[in-house]
């Protein structure tokens, strides 16, 4: 029998996926690093932004038609890069980028994802990105680079925020495993890491008791075995490499410095997308509403900037397109949304999503996205607006 549930926001995606995954896959979604203060910190910032509507505008018509990198969208979102897409439904990687082209926006596959590069191109329509992390093998980098263009895809992520992997505990206490959990990497292999996605962790070792003693161990090793053969030595000069291998734009992510924004400018990269790996790298980094601004402004509007992280409400869109953003992203919520039904109810969050955001546009007197302006909201470092005499 077919249970019939309403849903009225993102959160109540939340709820009933965690009711319907198992708790090891839900963990592996929800958690962030250590004790996920970044991870709670991305979602309290934007709640702290203050919007000040403008009164008697004409909101008949609002358009909240974008573009990006030449792209038309029907709203300025994209789907970001998430790993392993296939342990919250079958529909996977293929759903949410069929939901993706349905709603008018834009898909980025991960390097970490549960179906093919050319199978996510093939089997669903419409612009798509490319997220990497650069190996030491640069080969097996230029490998996947290739299978991307000729998958017709648009542009290519470097995710930088991961030279080593954070500590993901609730991971290590679930004892996760890509293996363990029935789903696998797919895009690539390496005989120094075939665990790439989760990894071993060690953590069946982590505890060993007996009634006259107990034995305690470290899961450090393991945690830095986790990086897949990543380049942690990774820098500045990475970008001429790739630049001599393809001629697709590149977007740096996981930037929240505002003198990293500024050399992304300066070494040629076509956008910037402000991340801290929704909490899941380094625990104790600053919230992306507060990286925002900070970067938009070193940014100067000479590239686009991304922003990820703690957004979960159209009027949270709205805020960091007010404070500088392009291009905006909501990740977790569509994992839940994923889980419940698939490609139909991924759909049926992205026109949440639409409705919220045009709602909140019309609510602030904003008649479309050019029109939004930085002096709509004010952070906790802001000044009340005041009239102009």
């Amino acid at each position: 029998m077919t249970e019939s549930v309403q849903v009225f926001n993102l959160s109540d995606f939340e709820q009933l996926a965690q009711k319907k995954l198992d708790a090891v896959d839900y963990d592996y979604y929800a958690s962030g690093a250590e004790d996920e203060v970044t991870l709670n910190r991305n979602k309290q910032a934007w709640k702290k932004i203050v919007i000040w509507p403008r009164a008697l505008v004409d909101v008949s018509n609002v358009d909240h038609k974008a573009d990006f990198l030449g792209f038309p969208l029907d709203m300025p979102f994209m789907i970001p890069p998430m790993a392993m897409q296939r342990l919250a439904h079958p529909d996977g990687e293929i759903g949410l980028a069929r939901a993706a082209h349905a709603a008018g926006v834009m898909y980025c596959i991960t390097q970490q994802s549960t179906t093919t590069i050319e199978k996510i191109c093939s089997e669903a329509p419409g612009p798509k990105l490319f997220q990497l992390y650069m190996f030491k093998d640069r080969d097996l980098s230029a490998k996947l680079i290739r299978r991307a263009e000729a998958s017709g895809v648009k542009a290519l992520v470097l995710t930088v925020d991961s030279p080593v992997l954070g500590r993901r505990e609730r991971d290590l206490r679930n004892k996760f495993t890509p293996q363990s959990r029935g789903i696998e990497i797919v895009n690539w292999t390496s005989s120094t890491s075939s665990n790439s996605g989760g990894g071993s962790n060690g953590a069946g070792n982590a505890h060993s008791a007996t009634a006259a003693h107990t034995t305690v161990t470290s899961v450090s090793a393991s945690v830095a075995s986790r990086v897949g053969g990543r380049d942690s030595g990774l820098t500045w000069s990475c970008l001429a490499w790739i630049k001599s291998v393809t001629d697709l734009p590149i977007i740096l992510k996981g930037v929240v410095h505002p003198e990293d924004a500024a050399l992304a400018v300066h070494h040629g990269c076509s956008a910037v997308w402000v991340s801290n790996h929704g909490g899941r790298q380094l625990d104790g980094a600053p919230a992306t509403a507060d990286a925002l601004p900070r970067v938009a402004q070193a940014v100067q509007g000479r590239i686009p900037v991304i922003v990820d992280g703690g957004i979960s409400r159209g009027a949270d869109m709205m805020k960091a397109l007010a404070l500088g953003a392009s291009v905006v992203c909501i990740g977790r919520p569509l994992l839940w949304a994923l889980a419940m039904d698939g490609e139909r109810s991924a759909k049926i969050a992205l026109e949440m999503i639409r409705e919220e955001l045009r709602t909140a546009m019309a609510l602030s007197g904003v008649p479309s996205i050019s029109s939004l302006s930085r002096s709509l909201v004010q952070t906790e470092h802001d000044q009340p607006p005041s009239a102009k005499l």
